[in-house]
């Protein structure tokens, strides 16, 4: 079935999907797909929408969007996973800063707090400048993630659809942006944490703020440190002067507003060089990523959709009995219709080539019901494959002229009309109960079940459908 598809199929999901039957079609020869190319120039629009239609039914078929919904679900994992180590993360350099005393060294606090921030970030961006397989890949984190969503691709069909969404990602250039917003996610929240904790060790306890040197002057100290202000001062941050600086050498003892001010500074570094690129980063790679993913584009010059090109456009489409069918075989022979359909399911009638001189319906059938009427002309058979596109139904009870000579065409018809419903009976009706021909009954019977229907598929009169009649 289905119902989830519209007639304009976009996504990551789809396109992910296409790649797979790409792939699968590319590698072990084309899949069996009468029905589904059928159903793809019958929803209309262009080569790109009916390639990745068709690849939708097909794939659904196969049980391949069952996989793609499994490794779609370790990726959820994932995201609360990391935030969690985040949180980790945070906290435990926070503490790497003030779990030692209520002294802090200025120096050592910045590199602990943004140091490794700031280094990821920097070859996130210098991945921009390498056109190497690694560097398309983008972040550690980005990479790490595949390789766990990896380890649950367990089968042909979860390897598959993983390989075919990275195919996907890195034919869209996706693959820096997508690990960069993972990374970018996770600093975030990681530095976030740290600013929340930071704060909040820093208004319930009293600490002392400095820097210590063997090698270097305190001019060097003076520098660095005005240096890193000059960003959070534009934010409005309190900034050490330089006799502040030169004071905080842990020989002179400092007032509590100077502890303020070394607090404000250590803050607006760990805002400015940690929080602030990071959520720049962020955007652009959310802003990226939700463009390309709404502008995906199929490059129809891939082997496996060069030849499916010809067969989603023919110049004429034949449609229904005109063409002669060489087997009576049904590709995928449709369950049995073993009961009367329940009042939740959607039923789709359907008279088959029937005789103008009989009123249609026979008899009264359920409002829920959908009715389209008598199929005869090739307009009407165009019609009910977009009636039966759109509404996908449950059951399809398609009724035929019980004395009508079953033909190969009309037989082939029936069995590709089957495929829209989960349930498919083929209903032979007669003016009468009386009315029935023997030997024709016994032809259709034959026929059907060359053609792959069950016995319990087929039913005499649309009366005996109805249980309590």
């Amino acid at each position: 079935m289905t119902h989830g598809l519209t007639s304009r199929t976009t996504g990551f999901q789809a396109h992910c999907l296409a790649e797979a039957v790409r792939l699968k079609e590319s590698g072990w020869g084309p899949l069996e797909d009468t029905a589904e190319v059928r159903r793809a120039i019958a929803q209309g629009g262009s080569v790109e929408d009916r390639l990745v239609f068709r690849a939708a039914l097909l794939a659904q078929r196969e049980g391949w969007v069952a996989a793609y919904q499994r490794l779609s679900q370790v990726m959820r994992w994932l995201l609360p996973a990391w935030l969690v180590l985040a949180v980790v993360a945070g906290l435990s350099a926070v503490w790497g800063v003030l779990g030692a005393g209520a002294y802090i060294n200025v120096i050592t606090a910045v590199v602990s707090l943004v140091g490794l921030n700031v280094l990821t970030l920097l070859l996130w961006l210098s991945s921009f400048f390498f056109k190497s397989d690694s560097a398309q890949q983008g972040s550690v984190l980005g990479k790490l993630s595949l390789k766990l969503v990896g380890r649950f691709a367990r089968g042909e069909a979860a390897t598959l659809v993983l390989g075919a969404g990275v195919n996907v990602v890195v034919r869209q250039k996706l693959g820096r942006w997508l690990s960069g917003l993972i990374s970018h996610t996770f600093w975030l929240w990681a530095t976030l944490v740290a600013i929340l904790a930071l704060l909040w060790a820093l208004s319930a306890r009293r600490y002392g703020f400095g820097w210590e040197t063997t090698l270097l002057s305190p001019d060097s100290f003076v520098a660095l440190v005005e240096s890193l202000g000059s960003v959070p001062r534009w934010l409005g941050f309190d900034v050490p002067s330089a006799e502040l600086i030169r004071m905080s050498d842990g020989l002179t003892p400092l007032t509590s507003d100077d502890q303020r001010v070394w607090s404000s500074w250590l803050l607006g570094c760990l805002v400015c060089y940690g929080l602030l690129p990071r959520l720049v980063a962020w955007l652009c790679s959310a802003g990226v990523v939700r463009f390309r993913l709404r502008h995906l584009r199929i490059d129809r010059q891939l082997p496996g959709w060069i030849e499916q090109q010809e067969r989603l456009l023919p110049v004429h489409v034949r449609v229904g009995i005109d063409a002669e069918a060489p087997s009576d075989q049904v590709a995928i022979a449709q369950p049995t219709l073993f009961e009367f359909p329940q009042t939740t399911d959607t039923v789709c009638v359907a008279a088959i080539e029937y005789p103008q001189d009989r009123s249609w319906p026979p008899l009264p059938i359920p409002e829920t019901w959908i009715n389209a009427g008598v199929v005869d002309t090739r307009v009407q058979r165009e019609q009910l494959l977009q009636l039966l596109y759109q509404h996908s139904p449950d059951y399809l009870l398609l009724v035929c002229d019980a004395n009508q000579t079953p033909d190969r065409g009309i037989v082939a018809w029936l069995g590709e009309l089957s495929s829209y419903g989960r349930y498919c009976a083929i209903v032979l009706q007669a003016a009468s109960a009386t009315d029935v021909q023997p030997e024709r009954l016994q032809a259709w019977r034959d026929r059907l079940s060359a053609a792959g229907f069950r016995s319990e598929q087929l039913h005499i009169n649309l009366q005996s459908l109805f249980p309590h009649s």
